[in-house]
């Protein structure tokens, strides 16, 4: 099994680098292509201890079945190049699955305090994970991490939002359980991540729950390394990094292009059968066992129950922290800033690509038609990911009338004409 020291002993990392992004540039664009990363190479099922560039395919063809516009090269510019089967979406909130998997009963309990590693949402959501106590570099509040696709995940989610502990899943309520209001919120090529302010109603750890690990800096994961995370519904798992580079996760019926690495089990026949994650986990913050460095947040895993095939996504996690504005560390009066005055991130930053069209599927106006006009119509709505994703990419407006009425218009560009849901007060 190989593990971190053999990362790039083969390779030149300057060369293994350049290749990757030429590939980035030459097949990323590709429908069938959904990531590309410098990682482990494998070879029936086993990891060898070589370091190759990845692209990782919806479906691996058999050679003599492909045009030679689709073939992929051995190698570019002389770093071996292996081909990877491999789907990516986000891992679904706290449901429980047929398979009999069930949330580690503490983590979705109500806390005092409340801490990374346990059950949050917003409050029409499901389930995730709270990954860090994070403060806001413009005033200093203490807020929560995790991700957008859990803090923010009803289609009408918007700044001020009450976040739940224990989730909405797990039993959380409006009326008891609020702890925070979220705050921001991103997806894009930097990672899929949300902060919400607490509200003081509750002490707050900053440890890893049973972990008691304390993260409070980062740094960018390797091919090799050891890491560890705390979550909702698998607890306390560890794996190895498998590869780092960008990954085309599909929300709904779009697709994003992510920054981030790919974790797999130490052994990856994973003979034991071990989840790495699982619905819940969302959110959960992968650190280095050893030094307490935050590597990453988790956010996407498979739902292929064959051992071998256990595997998660992560973002980088400073680049979220930079992008949201927050520190892992309480920050002083003096340190404040305010958000326009960001300093530039050093270096080139990968443009945030639009997302890519999902394969052809039910347009906006077949999801909603024929719903029935109440509130609980659009709560069911607001977790149906395929109409959360069209609602989110179409010009939506929310009106409330005088009379308590709830309009919500959306722009006609892909509804094949205008569609108004009208909710009646009850």
């Amino acid at each position: 099994m190989a593990e971190s020291g053999g990362s790039f002993l083969k390779l030149d990392h300057n060369k293994i680098r350049q290749a990757y992004e030429k590939a980035l540039k030459t097949y990323g664009h590709r429908a069938d292509v959904t990531g590309i990363d410098i990682g482990y190479k494998y070879k029936d099922g086993m990891r060898r201890d070589e370091i190759v560039l990845r692209v990782h395919l919806r479906e691996k063809v058999d050679r003599d079945l492909l045009a030679e516009a689709e073939l992929l090269p051995p190698e570019v510019d002389g770093v071996p190049l292996d081909v990877i089967q491999a789907s990516y979406a986000p891992s679904s909130n706290g449901i429980l699955a047929s398979n009999g998997i069930l949330a580690l009963a503490a983590r979705r309990h109500r806390r005092d305090p409340v801490q990374p590693g346990l059950s949050i949402s917003h409050h029409l959501g499901t389930a995730g994970t709270i990954g860090a106590v994070v403060y806001d570099r413009t005033d200093g509040a203490a807020c929560i991490l995790s991700n957008k696709h859990v803090l923010a995940e009803a289609v009408l989610a918007e700044v001020g939002d009450q976040i739940l502990q224990p989730g909405r899943t797990d039993g959380g309520r409006r009326d008891v359980d609020a702890i925070a209001r979220l705050r921001r919120m991103y997806l894009g090529v930097k990672g899929d991540a949300a902060i919400a302010a607490l509200n003081q109603t509750r002490q707050v750890r900053t440890a890893q729950y049973t972990t008691d690990a304390h993260v409070q800096r980062t740094r960018r994961a390797q091919v090799g390394d050891r890491a560890v995370k705390s979550g909702r519904t698998t607890g306390v798992t560890e794996a190895t990094v498998d590869g780092v580079g960008r990954f085309k996760v599909k929300y709904g019926v779009q697709e994003f292009r992510i920054d981030g690495f790919k974790l797999r089990v130490r052994d990856p026949a994973n003979p034991d059968n071990l989840e790495l994650t699982f619905h819940g986990d969302s959110g959960s913050l992968w650190y280095d066992p050893a030094t307490q460095e935050g590597l990453g947040l988790h956010f996407a895993g498979e739902d292929d129950h064959a051992p071998a095939a256990e595997f998660a996504l992560a973002c980088h996690l400073d680049a979220v922290l930079d992008e949201l504005l927050v520190s892992l560390e309480p920050v002083a009066p003096e340190d404040f800033i305010a958000p326009g005055d960001v300093p530039p991130t050093p270096g080139p930053e990968p443009a945030d690509p639009e997302p890519t069209p999902g394969p052809s599927g039910p347009t906006l106006a077949d999801l909603l038609r024929g719903a029935g006009a109440n509130e609980e119509t659009l709560r069911n709505l607001s977790h149906d990911e395929a109409c959360a994703a069209a609602l989110r990419e179409h010009g939506l407006s929310v009106t409330t009338g005088a009379d308590g009425t709830l309009e919500i218009e959306i722009d006609p560009k892909k509804t094949r004409g205008r569609l108004r849901l009208v909710i009646e007060p009850e």
